[in-house]
This record gives structure tokens, sequence and C-alpha cells, in this order.
């Protein structure tokens, strides 16, 4: 399994490289943005490890660029650890964000759960009226046109769809979706929901209703009228 791993610090980049080959991945590090965007453009990997303060090119606009073209698990390293920054990681597209310093043990955790998210089994497609997720391809259709979503985006969306007409609490999106226990988190799950609706042309939040205080519902009415 390749590992991109893009970090400017000589002693944890040496370290977390030997350290994943050890574990039995294939290791690529890079220091910078611009080289990493590169690399990732030519070849194939299953898995980034992306630091945030980047020389050329930070990493939330590396991550942002990935999105673009690949779906991919990204792991945003980073010795940010408030909220809003957390936050803006995971807006443009992180699957998961660790805070420096941390340990082997929970990055290992970390990149076991990103993977399995990535690994979907079962039916090959799930819809509910003019929405399609095709879940071999990990595509979202809505009206037949396909909608571009982030790993993290599908994995909401999924839920969703299999609960819809049901309201999901903000806790259990958390729980479900980021394999995390609930904390001061709910704008995490705001910023995803806003970003699906602004996807789907949700503009007036008929699709994808709020119930406020607790969570979100996938209509089951307003999301069949294609």
């Amino acid at each position: 399994m390749r590992v991109l791993l893009v970090e400017d610090d000589q002693h944890l980049g040496e370290m977390l490289k030997d350290w994943l080959t050890h574990e039995g991945f294939q290791v690529e590090w890079v220091k910078d943005g611009y080289t990493a965007i590169n690399k990732i453009i030519k070849e194939e990997y299953h898995l980034v490890l992306l630091d945030i303060m980047l020389p050329k090119m930070d990493g939330l606009k590396v991550c942002k660029r990935i999105r673009e073209s690949k779906d991919i698990p990204v792991i945003m390293l980073t010795a940010k650890g408030q909220l809003e920054d957390k936050v803006e990681g995971l807006s443009v597209g992180a699957d998961d964000y660790i805070t420096k310093p941390f340990s082997l043990k929970e990055l290992m955790a970390r990149i076991r759960a990103v993977l399995r998210r990535y690994k979907v089994d079962g039916p090959k497609t799930i819809s509910v009226g003019a929405l399609e997720l095709r879940l071999k391809s990990l595509e979202v259709y809505y009206k037949g046109e396909k909608i571009a979503t982030t790993q993290r985006e599908f994995a909401l969306l999924k839920l969703l769809i299999e609960r819809a007409g049901s309201v999901v609490s903000r806790e259990e999106i958390y729980s479900k979706v980021w394999g995390q226990s609930y904390g001061d988190s709910s704008n995490v799950v705001d910023v995803y929901i806003k970003n699906l609706r602004n996807k789907l042309k949700d503009k007036e939040h008929k699709i994808i209703k709020t119930v406020r205080g607790y969570g979100y519902m996938l209509s089951l009415e307003d999301v069949s009228k294609a």
C-alpha cells in the first residue's frame, strides 16, 4: 500500500517514513506542497499524510487540489489544535486531522480507520428518488447529473440515505462518519452538511432538512422530485 508523506520537518519525516515502512507501507516522502501535487497528479497512492505548514504551498491548498482530481484518503498533520483550524482542514476535504505531538499508535489507529471507510462492500448502488450513490466507484448522481463529493461527504450522504425519512443526530453522524466520539464538533458536521446542500443545489434545505437542536434528515418527499 503506497503512502505519500508530505512533511517538511526533517526529524519527523525520517521517523514517520521509517516507522510506516516498518509497518509494511511503501512510503514516498516529499517536503513541499508543489512537489506533493505533482506526485499525486502523476502517480497513484492509497493514503496521503499531509502537514499543514509547508513551504511553497500550504497543506490546506494541497488538500483542496487533491479533491479536485483524486478521491484518496487524506490525514492532516499539524501543530495547530484550535477547533477552527480543524474545521478548516476538514472543510477542504481532509478525512481526518491529528495534532502534533501525537503517538505513533494513535496515528496508526487513525490510518486504519480511514482506510476501512474507503472499502465499500455490499450492494453496488443505493438510491432514494432522484439521488443515487454508486458504492463501488464512490460516485453520486442527482437527477442524472454526477455530483463530485469527497469521501467524507459520500459517507455522510450514504448515512442519510440509509436513514431517509428519519432524523439522524449530530452525535450519531459524527460517530459513524468520523469514527470518533462526539465532543464540541457540531461545527464540523454543519460544514459538511452545508457542502452537500451546495452541491445538490438545496438552497431552501428541502432535501436535507435541519431538525433544530438535534440533527438532520433526508426528506423522502423532496429528494424524489426529479
